[in-house]
């Protein structure tokens, strides 16, 4: 009955992988954090508890063997993912500092991240003027308050102190 027990939570956890990948890209650890601890949804989908003979080290290393096996498949790829990442923060208009944040959370390697934050550096120039006039329109500010207001709303979303200088004192 063990084995059986076993191998149902097995099927179970690699269904719900496969339903967290086709909804969006996931990095490594995101979905590892995901099957370890899982949260029930309201639908149909319940989660099998795995087995009480398992230890908490059996579980983490059913799932590590899961995620050795998505990336085989290529159906799990940090490289992806921080592609996949980089560009949704690009589209919500933040800076530098909120996507190494990002990258450092999702223990993203440096190796992926480098050579994106190399081919983004020409334009988080760009970027910040882009974030800069959507907010404040392209008038220089008209007294300290307002230039305070516009470093503070700029460093809030994730851009250095020398990227804000120049577009808030130029």
């Amino acid at each position: 009955m063990a084995d059986a027990e076993r191998q149902a939570w097995q099927k179970g956890l690699r269904e719900r992988a496969f339903r967290l990948l086709a909804r969006r890209e996931h990095s490594r650890k995101e979905l590892a954090s995901k099957l370890l601890t899982p949260r029930n949804s309201p639908s149909k989908h319940k989660i099998q508890p795995p087995p009480e003979d398992l230890s908490h080290q059996e579980i983490q290393d059913e799932i590590e063997q899961l995620l050795n096996k998505l990336e085989a498949n290529d159906l799990l790829s940090d490289e992806r993912f921080a592609e996949t990442l980089t560009r949704q923060y690009l589209r919500k208009g933040k800076g530098l500092l909120a996507l190494q944040q990002a990258y450092q959370e999702h223990q993203l390697d440096s190796e992926i991240t480098r050579p994106l934050l190399d081919w983004l550096a020409p334009l988080w120039e760009e970027q910040v003027w882009r974030v800069r006039i959507k907010r404040f329109g392209d008038q220089p500010p008209l007294d300290q308050k307002e230039a305070a207001k516009m470093q503070r709303f700029l460093a809030s979303r994730g851009f250095t102190p020398e990227q804000i200088c120049k577009v808030v004192f130029s």
